[in-house]
């Protein structure tokens, strides 16, 4: 059932690329095709032919905003599980297809979604659409996959907010403004000291 919705999705969205006419350049909306699948997905199509590219997103909506009291960073952490792999993609493999075929790829979190993206030639979609895919529906977690990349947000949240003055006083900035609300907490996780 899962793999007929995601057919379908691939279906429509090829028939998006390729037989809807060409729209006039006058303005954006004239080229922004929306429709939403029986499953609920919706699909968002923007065409630009100035370079045969395709940026293909999906955005969940989920970010730190959905994180209960005490448990923060666990939308961001399963942004980076979303790397390790299915039983057809094994870990650090979702990256490197990309790269195969000559595209680009990434993922980015905040308090009100999680995006995952590829760039990549338009001949090559159907690589990045079955790649989401199998990982939209077959992640596999794996405890030790989670100890190693929860080192490695750490770091991130060192790096990024803990050793840069500016971003850690925006980070206590938006806990004070916020303190009853879950945008209190950081994306990335609260400070481990």
């Amino acid at each position: 059932m899962i793999r007929k919705k995601s057919l379908t999705c691939l279906a429509l969205l090829l028939t998006f690329i390729f037989i809807l006419p060409l729209q006039s350049e006058a303005g954006l909306t004239e080229r922004v095709y929306e429709t939403v699948l029986s499953n609920g997905l919706k699909i968002i199509l923007l065409e630009n032919h100035k370079a045969p590219l395709v940026t293909f997103q999906v955005w969940y909506r989920v970010g730190s905003r959905n994180e209960p009291w005490g448990k923060t960073g666990l939308s961001h952490m399963l942004e980076h599980m979303m790397f390790k792999g299915t039983n057809k993609v094994g870990p650090e493999e979702f990256s490197r297809i990309i790269q195969e075929n000559g595209g680009d790829d990434n993922a980015f979190t905040s308090s009100d979604y999680t995006a995952y993206y590829e760039n990549i030639s338009s001949d090559r979609v159907k690589v990045a659409i079955e790649l989401e895919s199998d990982r939209m529906q077959n992640l596999i977690l794996r405890e030790e996959d989670f100890k190693t990349e929860q080192l490695v947000v750490m770091e991130e949240r060192r790096m990024r907010t803990d050793d840069d003055p500016q971003s850690y006083l925006g980070e206590q900035l938006e806990a004070a403004a916020f303190q009853i609300s879950p945008y209190h907490w950081p994306t990335i996780g609260e400070n481990a000291h």
